[in-house]
């Protein structure tokens, strides 16, 4: 019954069409995302080296390693892995917005199966103020904004004139080149800015990918974790192991390894 359910919902997604969107980017931009992810281990958050590319109608912003990779060696760059489910991995967790048609899709894989979740891009209520700082060269101004249960300070260029930023930010009259939550849990900080020379780049949301609402993924990821815990239960009962959900293992130098707790999500609420 339980595998019904999920092929069921799994049904009632739909693929997306290959004539999706496409763009090509022209400039490239490196942040470095710092999440702590777990409040009881404060002096080990969780540190991503980024890359938003910036192109006319659409942006992509993905792990800088992985696109790096991928990018000089597609046909290695995930091992053995099969071609589609290379492909597939190529783009998880990547954020694409749609400009033109105002979407934003973010690239999901549980269970195997890879998912572009859409949403509205968000419409972010920034109060941007008269304060100002020069960031790697760059004149600054700050904008601050409440957003997604977080107090953001946004500090943005209008010498670059684009309304986008690192993750779901933007919306201000210049690219976001730092920002910070109140906390400091979560901050985006400015590596660099490069035009794009050379090969083309492409963005799109990938052809092949399930194409579902937040409310729908959301229906679909409990549908597995139900499943999940109801197969853990089994194994329990028959003698088997049993995974702890909800964390990844995290090892510090000359320390024992632990669990970091995933209790702190970037967006909370």
């Amino acid at each position: 019954m339980r595998k019904l359910l999920i092929s069921a919902l799994f049904v009632f997604l739909f693929i997306i069409s290959v004539k999706a969107q496409k763009d090509t980017a022209f400039a490239s931009v490196r942040y470095t995302f710092t999440h702590l992810e777990d409040t009881t281990w404060p002096e080990n958050p969780s540190k991503l080296n980024m890359i938003l590319l910036l192109g006319k109608n659409m942006s992509r912003y993905t792990l800088f390693d992985r696109f790096e990779r991928v990018r000089n060696n597609p046909a290695t760059a995930f091992g053995a892995m099969s071609p589609t489910m290379a492909a597939e991995i190529a783009v998880v967790e990547d954020y694409i917005k749609d400009i033109t048609n105002g979407k934003l899709s973010y690239m999901a894989y549980p269970n195997g199966k890879l998912f572009a979740v859409e949403e509205n891009i968000p419409v972010i209520n920034w109060n941007i103020t008269q304060e100002t700082k020069e960031i790697m060269g760059l004149a600054c101004q700050k904008a601050t904004a409440e957003f997604r249960g977080r107090v953001y300070d946004a500090w943005f260029c209008s010498q670059l004139p684009y309304n986008n930023g690192p993750w779901k930010l933007g919306g201000l009259p210049g690219l976001i080149i730092e920002a910070y939550d109140a906390k400091k849990e979560v901050v985006f900080s400015f590596v660099s800015f490069e035009n794009v020379t050379g090969a083309q780049i492409p963005i799109q949301v990938a052809g092949f990918a399930v194409k579902a609402t937040v409310k729908e993924f959301e229906q679909y990821q409990a549908a597995v974790e139900k499943d999940r815990k109801a197969n853990v239960g089994s194994s329990s009962m028959a003698g088997g192991s049993v995974v702890v959900s909800g964390s990844i293992r995290a090892v510090t130098d000359g320390k024992p390894a632990r669990r970091r707790q995933l209790n702190n999500p970037i967006e909370k609420k």
